[in-house]
C-alpha cells in the first residue's frame, strides 16, 4: 500500500510538472528543508560583503537604502525555510509576497542568491560593468554550488521564486519617495533667523535631505513617533543654557588629545570612508561574519539591522530640519567671536539637532544587542590599517563612542547626542517588533 501511495504520488507530480522533495512530503507549511538545520550564512555574508564593495565603488545613489530593501529581499526570499518565520514585506505591501506553488519544492538557498542578485542589479543599477560582472560571477558562483545538491528543476524553480519575490519587492520600493525627495532636494528657501542652521565653511554647501519627511519608512510613521523633543532655545548671551552647551564644545576642542582626534577621524566621514550609515553596516557586516551564524539567522540580523539603520536615517533628519539648529561652528565663530576655530573633520551640510551618528549608531547597536547580546565583546576592524582595532564591552558601548565622536570634533552639542541615542534605540526596538510581533 504505502509502494502504491508513493508512486500515485510521484505521477501526480510528473503530470503537474513538480518534482518530489527530498522528503517525499508534497505539502506542508515549509515546502523545503528548515534552514537551521543545515546551511550556513556564508551566503548571506558574501553577498553584503559584495554590495559594500560596489556601494564605495558607485557614485550618485542611496546606499543605505539600497542595503535596507537588499536585506528584506534576502529574508523574504528565504524565510518560508525558517520555522516560526513570518513574511514582514507582505504585511508592509499589503499581499502574500512568498506565496508559491501548493507542489512547488523550494531550495531556500538558491532562492536567496537569486534574490540577492536581482536586487544589487537594480538598487545599484548605476554601477560599473567591473562591478556588474562581480554581481554575475557570486551569483553563478553559488549556483555550481547548488547543482551538485540539487535537481535542475528544483533550481530553476527556486531561482524563479527568489527573482520573482525580489522584483515585486523592487517595484514597492519604487514608491516610497525617495527619488521624488532627492530631486527636489535643491528647491524651496532655507529658513533664516537667530540661531537657525546656515551653511558651513568651508564649502558651505547647499543642506542635504531636506525631504525626508516625504520618504515613507519601514515603521508606519517612524520620524512623527521618534521624533526628538525640542532642543535648548537659541541664546546669544552669554551664561545662557544655549550658549553654554556651544562652550562647551569650544573649551574641550583647545585640548584634545591624540587619542580623541583618532576617535573623531575613526567615526568621521572624509572621501574613501565608509560614510554615515556604512559605517554601522559595514561593522554588522563583520560581526554575523564572525559569529558564523546560520543563514537563517544572517538573513533575520542583515534586515533587522539594514532596515533600523535606514529608518534612523530618515527620522533623524526630519527632526533636524523641523528644529533647523545651528551648527557650533557657525555660533563659534559667529557669536563667541572665535572668527578662525575649526571642527576636526568638515561639519556635514544639514542642521545640527539631533545628532544623526548617535541616531544611526544606536539603531545598529541596539539591534547588535538583540542578535549578540548586551554584553557581547566587539573588536571594530573597519580601519584597522588606519587607525588600529578597536575594542568595545558591548554593543552600546560602540555608539556611545561613535555619538562623543561628534562632540569631540566639534560638530554637535552634548543634549543633541543624548536626543540621538534615544531616537536611535526607539528605531531599533520598532524594527525588532516586524519581526516579532505577537500578532503575525
Amino acid at each position: 500500500m504505502k509502494k502504491l501511495l508513493m508512486l500515485s504520488l510521484m505521477l501526480a507530480f510528473a503530470m503537474g510538472g513538480c518534482e518530489l522533495p527530498p522528503s517525499g512530503n508534497p505539502g506542508g507549511e515549509h515546502p523545503g528543508p528548515p534552514l537551521y538545520k543545515k546551511y550556513p550564512g556564508d551566503l548571506a555574508v558574501k553577498w553584503n560583503q559584495l554590495e559594500m564593495i560596489v556601494s564605495r565603488t558607485t557614485p550618485g545613489f542611496n546606499a543605505g537604502r539600497a542595503f535596507a530593501y537588499s536585506g528584506l529581499t534576502l529574508y523574504e526570499a528565504v524565510v518560508g525555510g525558517i520555522p516560526g518565520g513570518h513574511s514582514v514585506a507582505s504585511e508592509l505591501i499589503g499581499y502574500d509576497v512568498t506565496r508559491r506553488s501548493q507542489c512547488a519544492f523550494t531550495f531556500w538557498p538558491a532562492s536567496g542568491n537569486a534574490a540577492m542578485a536581482y536586487a544589487l542589479r537594480h538598487f545599484i543599477s548605476m554601477a560599473n560593468p567591473v562591478n556588474m560582472a562581480k554581481i554575475d560571477s557570486l551569483e553563478n558562483a553559488f549556483n555550481e554550488q547548488f547543482k551538485k545538491e540539487v535537481s535542475p528543476t528544483v533550481l530553476t524553480n527556486s531561482i524563479e521564486y527568489g527573482t520573482r519575490i525580489a522584483g515585486e519587492i523592487f517595484e514597492w520600493a519604487a514608491t516610497d519617495g525617495a527619488a521624488e525627495a532627492a530631486a527636489k532636494n535643491s528647491t524651496g528657501a532655507i529658513p533664516t533667523g537667530p540661531g537657525l542652521w546656515e551653511p558651513t565653511p568651508p564649502s558651505f554647501i547647499f543642506p542635504v535631505n531636506r525631504y525626508a519627511k516625504e520618504v515613507r519608512t519601514f515603521i508606519k510613521n517612524a520620524p512623527q513617533t521618534a521624533l526628538a523633543p525640542p532642543p535648548i532655545p537659541y541664546s546669544a548671551e552669554v551664561g545662557s543654557a544655549f550658549y553654554n552647551q556651544v562652550k562647551y564644545v569650544y573649551d574641550y576642542s583647545q585640548h584634545l588629545t591624540a587619542d580623541e582626534i583618532t576617535t573623531v577621524k575613526t567615526w568621521g566621514e572624509f572621501p574613501g570612508n565608509y560614510t554615515q550609515s556604512l559605517r554601522y553596516i559595514q561593522l554588522g557586516i563583520q560581526l554575523v561574519d564572525e559569529a558564523d551564524l546560520t543563514l537563517a539567522s544572517a538573513a533575520t540580523a542583515f534586515a533587522k539591522h539594514h532596515m533600523a539603520v535606514n529608518d534612523a536615517v530618515l527620522s533623524v533628519f526630519v527632526s533636524k530640519y523641523t528644529y533647523n539648529q545651528v551648527r557650533p561652528i557657525t555660533y563659534i565663530r559667529g557669536v563667541m567671536g572665535f572668527s578662525t576655530w575649526n571642527t576636526v573633520n568638515t561639519t556635514p551640510p544639514h542642521p545640527e539637532y539631533p545628532a544623526a551618528h548617535a541616531t544611526t549608531g544606536r539603531a545598529s547597536s541596539r539591534i547588535m544587542e538583540i542578535v549578540f547580546g548586551k554584553h557581547y565583546t566587539i573588536k571594530d576592524k573597519t580601519h584597522a590599517n588606519l587607525y588600529g582595532v578597536r575594542t568595545y564591552s558591548s554593543p552600546e558601548a560602540y555608539s556611545d563612542e561613535a555619538g562623543w565622536s561628534r562632540v569631540l570634533g566639534g560638530i554637535h552639542y552634548v543634549p543633541s547626542v543624548r536626543a540621538g541615542k534615544n531616537m536611535g534605540a526607539d528605531v531599533a526596538n520598532a524594527t525588532n517588533d516586524l519581526f516579532t510581533s505577537s500578532s503575525h
